[in-house]
């Protein structure tokens, strides 16, 4: 892989990316093992990759900007440039790019329809140099800043080799430190400026030395200064011009000259200008492509902590992000300057730039409630604000540490996007407000319904139901990953007309999963408002179909989630009589055996006739049965008298009868249910039924229950008493069928399934040894995993899913030292990267809940332990050295602090050290830090010693927050 430069003609931009060498590349590569004496060259990629590479590289031509080459062709009088017969003809729009790039530089003009070549177009021609590069010289002599105008050009073209940042991380981060004694808060051209002009005063044998001293690349100086004597000598016999050896720009003073170079250069690059957005994550707009790009993490401006409103830069560097590189801030006022006038509109982009609005007055669970789990609501509210401005820039950045919201947009936006996040903190104030707890008061005996209270803050009874009305509604969504829950909220809130009081939402990890995936359970004040929502089955929401059915009673009467896996059984009952006689569908082959069998055939005491069907061969018809019997009693008799295959049978059965209100069949079955759940505690969420209204074509009518898993052998009793049981109301051939097989499932995100992997696999395998029992593993859209489970008892399910579920939840970490402000780290980017260095390490997958500072450890028990120790001790570590941190940028703390705290104790900080002979120091460039290494009484000697220079500087407040 190399970084190669290469001219977009689509973008205008020179772009450095990094790319595949080609082969006939690697092979020179390759012949340079043999130079001296025979070798061997071990080629470090596969021979697939060699393959992949392209045989040659791109000729020159195509790859660079062509100023120089369409300069010349115009000076040679060729006016036809794109008629120009090139060896490796160029795009049309590469030429037409490097035709507008002159124009915009003055080295061309239009006239009479052909081009020409201006004044300052010869003067560029005679040069020989990239046109920028020339135009940035002979701008700076107009500025009599001969000197510096040659310099730039040279350090400007090799920009990105100047400094070595090379070695182990102490080595890039002693690099880093030593940059900032250059660092020029105009950006990198000067810092390149200051660099050369301190290498140049060095005497000529020691200046290899200052190079290695300060992390300069020799070489890289050494072309820069081979560089300036070439533009000399050109300057000198071409144009006719000295070039004074004496510098007016002095890098340590702010005069005229630095405006007048950032002028210069700004003329010399009118095409490669971009504006601060406003917004952080957004970075840069670049002004002819409106893309957003952010500064290089090597840039001299991030020294200072300053964002420049507007900036002019050398390239975009293209790796796994994009980024601007060598850039220079430049004053607006200086735009209007440029002539010829630049080719976009200034007004527009300044309108188009981001305001913040900053909204206070929130308390953090308020906060935490308005992002959601995982700032998933956050993310739904910002998609939805987006889409509605026609805005993909804009941002929302929550602060639940200072209870404060940042809202980012456009001036035009910024009402409307301000309204939608004020409504949502409205509406979640108001649930909030309303938050209560569903509780059940007394149970109910022979007659008497049970009573539910909803119970607010300070125990208030926000609503007694003694009619045993719905207060709950249980919302399923076709599409679950792409709900806006609070959008869903609201939606479900306005049409039932009622307040929302309580809100349980449905994990997905380790729960059950249904054909209809479960969103979770909403509890309004009122049962007319749960009606209400109710009456919204099966209506269209954002595209997808929503399914809210009444959360029928619960044995128990609380409202709340089961805390241990549940057994799901599902029963039926007929509500269509039979007509007395049935089809059994079978192998054609197998009907005249299957009629001889039948010969005589008795059903429930009852002789019975058989013939083959009219309207299919392949079945035969039962008639005279008796119209109490069911299809299992009928079909169990029919497999005792035949071994031939029954494909399919079902009864024929008649009009539906009317049967009692699914409220009514609810509080039946819990009665039957009842005496086999456990009496030692009423208030236990042991079981939940639900019978589900029927369709008009519906033959039966059906009921799920829903049973605590531990509960496994008290729902088996319960089931077994039901089997074959009337309810009060219904009709005597209306018995009661419980499903014999049981279903439940198991679900976990793809992270947690990659590090749980190997166990799972040789969980599954030794369940395959299990009888009466079916474990498969789905991968659902969502991309997490789903263990399904089938057997034919509650407590084989039970059993089976106990291992999964501690498989799947994996550990969390309880540890006294482990206290909310530590737990805090884990969000920060030094406990990112932790997490992620663990993660690799011990093959295991952390999951850090903020909301409820809580830490989980998923993999094997021996790596959970071991990751367990490590994570405690390094986050430990953490806050310890946290608490020695010295930060040089924020608040009122001057911009440049550091760079003078440098300048005053030299790049290691070894001045400080003779101050404070007890501890050590570090400093980190990137985060404006000084870690001390020692105890907290000398933290607070630096802090005086480096806050004292803030002061000194003129540029500090009265205090500082320590």
């Amino acid at each position: 892989m190399v970084k190669e430069s290469k001219f977009e003609p689509g973008s205008g931009m020179n772009v450095l990316r990094v790319c595949r060498i080609s082969q006939s590349a690697a092979n020179q590569r390759a012949g340079r093992a043999g130079r001296t004496e025979p070798g061997r060259c071990y080629r470090l990629y596969s021979e697939c990759d060699f393959e992949f590479m392209p045989p040659h590289q791109e000729p020159e031509i195509r790859r660079v900007h062509l100023g120089v080459a369409v300069l010349r062709i115009l000076a040679l009088g060729i006016m036809n440039v794109q008629g120009f017969d090139f060896v490796d003809a160029p795009s049309a729009k590469a030429i037409d790019m490097a035709i507008r790039n002159l124009i915009q530089l003055g080295a061309i003009t239009l006239k009479h329809d052909v081009f020409e070549l201006t004044e300052e177009g010869r003067y560029l021609v005679k040069l020989g140099i990239e046109p920028r590069l020339g135009k940035l010289i002979l701008n700076c002599f107009r500025y009599r800043l001969g000197r510096e105008g040659l310099v730039l050009a040279a350090v400007m073209a090799n920009a990105s080799s100047i400094f070595c940042r090379v070695g182990n991380d102490e080595d890039k981060l002693k690099s880093d430190c030593l940059k900032v004694q250059f660092c020029h808060c105009n950006g990198d051209l000067f810092t390149l400026l200051s660099v050369y002009k301190e290498w140049e005063c060095v005497p000529q044998d020691k200046r290899n030395k200052w190079c290695w001293e300060n992390s300069i690349n020799a070489k890289s100086m050494r072309r820069c200064h081979d560089t300036v004597l070439e533009l000399e000598h050109c300057l000198k016999n071409e144009l006719s011009v000295i070039i004074p050896s004496y510098w007016y720009w002095n890098p340590y003073v702010t005069t005229e000259h630095d405006k007048c170079l950032k002028k210069a250069i700004l003329s010399s690059l009118a095409e490669n200008v971009a504006m601060y957005s406003g917004y952080d994550q957004l970075g840069y707009e670049v002004a002819l492509t409106g893309q957003h790009v952010q500064l290089h993490p090597s840039s001299s401006l991030l020294i200072f902590s300053q964002k420049p409103c507007w900036v002019v830069f050398g390239e975009i560097l293209l790796i796994s992000n994009q980024y601007l590189v060598c850039v220079t801030a430049f004053d607006f006022e200086s735009l209007s300057t440029l002539c010829p006038p630049l080719l976009f509109d200034v007004s527009k982009m300044e309108s188009r730039k981001l305001q913040v609005r900053v909204m206070t007055g929130f308390g953090s669970t308020l906060l935490k409630k308005f992002c959601g789990k995982a700032n998933n609501s956050l993310r739904c509210l910002l998609s939805r604000i987006q889409e509605t401005c026609e805005d993909e820039r804009i941002g929302i950045e929550v602060n639940v540490d200072q209870n404060e919201i940042l809202l980012f947009a456009s001036s035009k936006d910024m009402e409307k996007a301000f309204h939608l996040v004020n409504d949502l903190l409205g509406n979640e104030q108001k649930w909030l407000r309303n938050e209560c707890m569903e509780k059940c008061l007394y149970h109910g005996g022979a007659g008497v319904l049970p009573s539910v209270a909803l119970f607010g803050a300070g125990a208030e009874i926000r609503h007694l139901e003694l009619e045993k009305r719905c207060l709950s509604v249980d919302v399923h969504f076709s599409d679950v990953n792409a709900v806006d829950d609070k959008q869903l909220l609201m939606f479900l809130e306005k049409k039932a007309s009622g307040g929302i009081c309580a809100i349980h939402k449905f994990t997905g990890i380790g729960q059950d999963s249904e054909e209809w995936p479960k969103w979770g359970r909403i509890t309004f004040l009122n049962p007319d408002a749960a009606k209400k929502a109710a009456d919204l089955n099966g209506m269209d929401f954002n595209g997808s179909l929503l399914k809210v059915i009444p959360s029928r009673t619960t044995f128990g009467g609380d409202n709340k989630m089961f805390s241990f896996p549940a057994v799901r059984a599902k029963v039926y009952w007929p509500r269509r009589q039979s007509k007395g006689f049935a089809i059994v569908k079978c192998d054609v082959n197998d009907v005249e055996s299957m009629l001889l069998d039948f010969f005589n055939l008795q059903i429930g005491g009852k002789p019975v006739r058989c013939e083959i069907s009219r309207k299919n061969t392949a079945g035969v018809v039962i008639g005279g049965l008796d119209k109490e019997l069911s299809e299992a009693e009928i079909l169990d008799t029919l497999r005792t008298f035949t071994d031939r295959r029954i494909l399919d049978f079902f009864l024929v059965r008649g009009d539906a009868v009317e049967n009692p209100p699914c409220g009514s069949c609810e509080e039946a079955l819990l009665r039957e249910i009842s005496p086999f759940m456990p009496k030692r505690n009423p208030h236990n969420n042991c079981c939940r039924v639900q019978v589900f209204s029927p369709e008009p074509k519906d033959a039966f009518m059906r009921a799920l229950i829903t049973f605590d898993g531990r509960l496994h052998l008290e729902a088996a009793k319960a089931l077994e008493r039901l089997e074959g049981k009337v309810l009060p109301g219904c009709l005597s051939w209306q018995k009661i069928k419980c499903q014999q097989v049981f279903h439940s499932s198991v679900s976990c995100p793809a992270p947690v399934y990659l590090v749980i992997k190997k166990e799972l696999d040789s969980l599954l395998a030794s369940f395959k040894r299990r009888k009466g029992a079916e474990c498969s593993l789905d991968r659902n859209e969502n991309g997490s995993y789903r263990v399904k489970i089938t057997a034919n008892a509650t407590k084989t399910v039970a059993e089976l899913r106990r291992p999964l579920e501690e498989l799947m939840k994996g550990k969390s970490i309880e540890h006294a030292s482990l206290n909310p402000v530590i737990l805090q780290h884990l969000f920060s980017r030094d406990g990112i990267m932790l997490m992620k260095s663990l993660q690799r390490e011990t093959e295991t997958y952390i999951l850090f809940d903020r909301h409820n500072h809580n830490v989980r450890i998923f993999g094997s028990l021996d790596k959970i332990a071991v990751a367990q120790q490590r994570l405690v001790q390094s986050l430990l570590t953490l806050h310890e050295s946290k608490q020695l941190e010295i930060h040089l940028r924020g608040g009122v703390l001057p911009p440049d602090l550091m760079k003078v705290v440098v300048k005053q104790f030299g790049p290691d900080l070894q001045g400080l050290k003779e101050k404070v002979v007890e501890a050590d120091f570090t400093l980190n460039t990137r985060r404006h830090i000084i870690s001390v290494r020692g105890s907290k009484e000398m933290k607070q000697k630096v802090e005086e010693i480096v806050y004292d220079i803030a002061r000194v500087s003129g540029h500090t407040a009265e205090s500082v927050d320590r």
